[in-house]
């Protein structure tokens, strides 16, 4: 008589072993052709399915835990076009995990001068024991789950997961996941997941920092060639650096994009650059010009405008740089432009460029304070500048100064750091344009 069958003998730790299931079959047929007990084969059928269901339910989470990683991996990846700033990247990484891991605090721990402190913490108050464990995590440099029982601002916490995250070689966050008594334990999947994360967030930060890096080198580089431009004439040294900086406190006002005030930025730098070509004798010439030197000194703007545009990463910034010398009501230059028609990023400049030129010593003029400068502008508006981002820039500048007369000297050296121009009292603003 066939003996009972051993199943375990049969099956392999592959649920898609055809062949070893089939002999398994086979094997209790026999058995049960030979009389044998139908229990005991139902018991040994029973005893592999539950072997078999084992095995499908640890693919299950296994696939369910990669599947996830995929959708908040695809989740940021969607939205990091919208993302300008390092905070937004964390903050970004914090809002997935939260939706991931629903039940569990999850917060940040940045690291400063004196240790770790909780930073994005939804309300999680700062502890010694949860910035030591952050210092640990950060030395060993891989996600660490440990248990715990403390009670905190947010409730009783019994487990905590952290992640560091690396820029590079610096730590510069790590990321920590509590729960308490009544949410499941942490798994090994869990701790993967993380892990992936930190790692993601931590490319994504060094590459903001590069960029910013690379930015703040270009800016400086731009800003020492200008300064070699703005020195051809002793009165207008610093000139581009201060209308940037005026037209970038302008630009924030109207609520402009990182972006947009980036390539403002830019375009008010690079506005003079042109200048360059001008005469000295035109450049520097105290008193009014003929009318011969004042079509030369025209021809800034399009000389800019062509030293710019060989730079195809500054084509944003063109418009300011051409059309910086138009009037609103169409009598400027070079091309005549009026009202809406005139690029508002050159319109923002115009303003900046008035402004700084009034409160400056020039070759023909003694500097106005800045109260007399505003006033100018007002007498301008729906002539030379644009009535409503004049309005906009006399707002922002008195609230900036009107409180404080040592405002006025700290918002120069501030800019110092970081077009048509209105003549002298009883001639028309266009009379002395340089």
């Amino acid at each position: 008589m066939p003996q009972a069958v051993d199943n375990a003998a049969f099956v392999t730790s592959d649920p898609r072993d055809v062949q070893g299931w089939m002999g398994l079959l086979r094997a209790e047929l026999a058995v049960l052709e030979a009389g044998d007990g139908l229990d005991q084969i139902l018991r040994g059928v029973s005893g592999a399915v539950d072997r078999l269901l084992g095995e499908h339910a640890g693919m299950a989470e296994e696939l369910l835990s990669v599947y996830e990683q995929l959708g908040i991996v695809f989740e940021v990846t969607r939205k990091l076009s919208t993302v300008q700033r390092e905070s937004e990247v964390i903050d970004l990484f914090l809002d997935s995990l939260r939706r991931s891991f629903a039940g569990r605090v999850v917060f940040a721990l940045c690291p400063g001068p004196h240790g770790f402190r909780v930073s994005r913490g939804g309300g999680f108050s700062s502890t010694g024991w949860i910035e030591s464990l952050a210092e640990r995590v950060q030395h060993r440099g891989t996600v660490l789950v440990e248990s715990v029982d403390v009670d905190t601002s947010m409730g009783r916490i019994v487990e905590v997961m952290v992640g560091p995250v690396f820029a590079g070689h610096k730590a510069v966050l790590a990321i920590v996941l509590a729960r308490g008594p009544d949410v499941a334990a942490f798994h090994v999947s869990d701790m993967l997941l993380l892990e992936s994360l930190t790692t993601f967030c931590g490319d994504l930060i060094r590459s903001h920092r590069l960029v910013e890096e690379l930015r703040e080198m270009s800016i400086t580089v731009v800003r020492s060639l200008v300064n070699a431009v703005d020195q051809k004439d002793a009165y207008t040294s610093g000139h581009s650096q201060r209308v940037g900086y005026y037209a970038t406190l302008l630009g924030r006002r109207l609520r402009q994009s990182d972006a947009e005030l980036q390539m403002l930025q830019w375009s008010a730098l690079l506005h003079d650059v042109g200048k360059i070509g001008i005469r000295d004798e035109v450049l520097k010439k105290e008193g009014k010009l003929t009318p011969e030197e004042f079509e030369h000194i025209k021809e800034h703007p399009v000389r800019s405008h062509s030293v710019v545009r060989e730079v195809p990463q500054l084509a944003e910034a063109l418009d300011g740089v051409l059309y910086h010398h138009e009037r609103y009501d169409g009598k400027g230059y070079p091309d005549g432009l009026a009202g809406q028609e005139i690029p508002l990023q050159a319109r923002i400049i115009q303003i900046a460029d008035i402004f700084d030129a009034l409160t400056s010593d020039r070759s023909y003029r003694p500097a106005f304070d800045w109260r007399r400068a505003l006033a100018i502008l007002d007498s301008e508006a729906g002539k030379s500048v644009d009535p409503e981002l004049r309005r906009v820039f006399d707002e922002m500048m008195r609230e900036l100064l009107d409180e404080d007369e040592e405002a006025w000297k700290r918002l120069v050296r501030h800019a110092d750091t970081c077009a048509p121009v209105p003549g002298e009292p009883g001639t028309e603003a266009g009379d002395t344009v340089r």
